[in-house]
């Protein structure tokens, strides 16, 4: 598995493997992490399609929680950290092979139909599903376009988006394009919940009004009461406080993995 997907390896020490997100590679979500190679041993992982790594046939959550828990096997056990679309990932992977987690730290897992009875996760859910449904029909910069206004970009701020794509955002985007909806993977709580691991579930604090930082909080209340974790909150962060206040983020998980 180590030789089938690109992966960023720095340090030494206990493995802890961080998964990205949609629109981004590994690096570019988690480069402020690789400081924590002075503890540990550092894996950055590029799922299928981005990055380094080649797509499949089938790119998206199925096959990126294969491809999480056959590189758990192979570690052994390791620390786990999931952003956005890989926090997803990561949580299907941990109830899959519980035993090979030392924690799990998630981070605005976009399962908004675990959030059901929330307006704003719904909202979210109509808007964005059909989106995903129908991406096999777009072009890439149609559903770039299409995603963007679903998260309630106004036109211009979508062009501007668009227009300041590189190679490799492009390559990421149509990555993203291939991806499965996330909103309705099967995370199975009962099983997060008797999991022996410690588990953090992280959300930005946005500006208290935005609708995204009302859908994904509603997802990680959701989440955090249902398999009783501890539910942190970076204030001055938006969907990426592992880049917004690094420093923080990584004391974080500094010290939940400390014995």
């Amino acid at each position: 598995m180590l030789s089938e997907l690109h992966l960023e390896l720095r340090g030494n020490g206990t493995p802890v493997v961080f998964v990205h997100g949609s629109f981004r590679c590994g690096l570019d979500t988690f480069r402020k992490q690789l400081a924590l190679s002075d503890e540990y041993r550092v894996i950055v992982v590029d799922r299928r399609g981005f990055g380094g790594s080649a797509s499949t046939a089938s790119d998206g959550w199925p096959t990126d929680a294969e491809d999480l828990v056959a590189l758990l096997d192979e570690l052994g056990q390791a620390h786990v950290v999931g952003h956005s679309y890989g926090a997803v990932v990561a949580l299907i992977a941990a109830a899959q092979v519980p035993e090979r987690l030392l924690s799990l730290v998630a981070i605005e897992p976009p399962a908004f139909e675990l959030a059901r009875g929330d307006a704003a996760a719904e909202a979210t859910t109509v808007a964005m599903k059909p989106v995903y449904e129908r991406a096999h029909e777009l072009t890439t910069a149609e559903f770039v376009q299409d995603w963007g206004r679903t998260r309630g970009m106004s036109r211009e701020r979508v062009e501007v988006w668009i227009a300041s794509l590189g190679v490799e955002e492009w390559a990421a985007a149509e990555a993203t394009r291939r991806e499965r909806w996330p909103g309705d993977a099967p995370i199975r709580l009962d099983l997060l919940a008797r999991a022996a691991f410690p588990t953090v579930v992280v959300a930005g604090g946005y500006d208290g009004h935005s609708r995204g930082g009302r859908d994904f909080a509603a997802v990680c209340r959701t989440l955090s009461d249902g398999i009783g974790a501890r539910f942190v909150v970076f204030e001055r962060s938006m969907h990426t406080p592992q880049i917004e206040e690094p420093e923080a983020f990584n004391r974080l998980l500094r010290e939940l993995w400390r014995p």
